[in-house]
């Protein structure tokens, strides 16, 4: 059986909470769930005095209002709950009454729920649906809830409340017992491209730290309630003895020509943003970036947002990269999820979960479009990017980011409405170059962080079997100086003639 590790921290075992609440609550702590109708109040209290009973050896209470204890039990089944074994046990009781009668209890001196509590050692209570105890003039409903919870601290039982809350008194405060509560959970449900998202915001605990912000949950069949924190890096760790990286080693990026370009390869733990328009061989870079770990040694971890593994498998054997074999190996492990289908928490923290297993030393995003169609306004998008970056950075990953760009001749904007230039090392920027009737294909080295690069635009071919490469050779460039041509700021540069005339 599982046991808090501090006697003063209450785990609630539901997964992704105690992540949040940096270990747990603090035990005696009054918590009130608070949000409108079906956003997972219900099922949060359950599960939390559930797990006291099961995993921490922390008998509890549950007080229904709404329910029947037979359905109660029910219910909690759909999730693998047993609540009928925990009261032949000794460990749980769960008690059906009315307002009316709840209310009159609690303020009895010799009150017989704290009584049983008290002789079943109960340490978690949870009461679903508080509100309207006292608010059809009963009494006054902050006295009420300020009996209650004196007598619960006397006992030292940490308790949670379900309080409905319209959305338009979501603020701290609105509610009496606002006031009176250590702790305040505020649930509630987002508009996501069409679906719609549970959020958990923890928005004041007393006695402790905890993560700010609008953290995503969902509830699922068989497990229960699932939190997962905002898409933000963990926090630092001041036991985490990692070995430091050594900030000058190479990465060798697995493209023929192109570590000569960047002096040996990129700087490990550095991020790459390769940017073109589709079909000039980003995803070719990046599967031969990853290849190139596997001759090394080298997990390697590409997440696709944009093609399934078996479509993966195949582009890269026309390259010549056996992708199933290394799969089969563990060498490289490919992620694919479709940005149609993706919570952004969850989605990174599956991230942090894979990461955190495989251990990888190459990470590929591919590629940054999906993430955008589904991350809006471009503030958040910046805020992801910074935590993905943040992340690979302290686990020493050498990353590329693919970003598809939109224009098919030149560049405006090396990364679009994002905005993240100033987060990546090093930019790559791959386009076609209309050469008489053909195109041809350009690399340029942008931005390459603490290392020296010339503007000069290289020519590349893919070719099957082999892969993409950077040709020997340069694309020649007259040597002519500016003041022999018009139009350089708008990119489309035509050159004078002789006398200064245009040909």
């Amino acid at each position: 059986m599982l046991r808090p590790e501090r006697d003063d921290i209450v785990k609630t075992g539901i997964h992704g909470l105690d992540a949040i609440l940096l270990g747990g609550i603090s035990r005696g702590n009054v918590v009130i769930l608070s949000g409108p109708p079906g956003t997972g109040k219900t099922t949060l209290g359950i599960e939390f005095v559930y797990h006291g009973a099961r995993d921490f050896d922390e008998p509890g209470v549950i007080v229904t209002f709404e329910v029947s204890s037979e359905k109660l039990v029910r219910d909690a089944a759909q999730f693998g709950w047993d609540l009928r074994a925990l009261p032949e046990q000794g460990r749980l009781k769960i008690i059906s009454t009315t307002r009316r009668v709840f209310q009159q209890e609690v303020q009895e001196p010799d009150s017989l729920l704290l009584t049983d509590a008290n002789r079943m050692g109960a340490r978690r209570i949870f009461v679903d649906g508080l509100a309207g105890v006292a608010r059809n003039g009963n009494g006054d409903a902050r006295e009420l809830f300020h009996i209650l919870v004196e007598a619960l601290h006397r006992e030292r039982v940490t308790a949670m409340f379900a309080l409905d809350a319209p959305a338009d008194r979501a603020a701290v405060g609105a509610m009496p017992e606002d006031f009176i509560a250590d702790t305040i959970i505020r649930l509630g449900r987002e508009p996501v491209r069409g679906a719609v998202v549970r959020s958990l915001e923890v928005v004041k605990s007393r006695g402790q730290e905890y993560l700010l912000g609008v953290h995503s949950f969902r509830i699922v069949n068989g497990r229960g309630a699932e939190v997962y924190r905002r898409a933000q890096a963990a926090p630092e760790d001041p036991t985490d003895q990692r070995t430091p990286t050594n900030v000058t080693a190479r990465v060798a990026t697995g493209t023929e020509g192109l570590d000569e370009l960047l002096s040996d390869g990129y700087f490990e733990g550095s991020t790459t943003l390769v940017a073109g328009i589709s079909g000039v061989g980003k995803t070719v870079m990046a599967l031969q970036f990853l290849a190139e770990g596997v001759r090394r040694g080298e997990v390697g971890l590409m997440v696709t947002l944009d093609e399934p593994q078996d479509r993966m498998i195949r582009n890269a054997t026309t390259v010549g990269i056996d992708l199933q074999r290394e799969i089969d190996r563990g060498t490289v492990n490919i992620w694919y999820q479709s940005p149609q289908e993706m919570e952004i928490d969850r989605h990174f923290a599956e991230l942090e979960s894979r990461i955190e297993s495989l251990r990888p030393r190459r990470v590929v995003l591919d590629s940054l479009a999906g993430y955008g169609a589904m991350i809006s306004p471009a503030v958040q998008m910046k805020d992801f990017l910074h935590a993905v970056i943040r992340l690979m950075r302290r686990r020493h990953i050498t990353s590329i980011f693919n970003h598809e760009n939109p224009e098919m001749l030149g560049m405006s904007s090396m990364t679009g409405d994002m905005d993240i230039s100033s987060l990546i090392d090093n930019i790559l920027l791959l386009n076609w170059v209309e050469l008489g009737d053909t195109f041809r294909l350009g690399l340029t080295i942008a931005k390459a962080r603490a290392m020296p690069t010339s503007r000069t635009t290289y020519e590349c071919e893919v070719v099957d079997g082999r892969g993409l490469r950077v040709l020997p050779r340069a694309v020649p460039v007259p040597s002519l100086p500016f003041a022999r041509y018009y139009g350089l700021l708008s990119r489309s540069p035509e050159r004078r003639g002789p006398q200064g005339d245009t040909p």
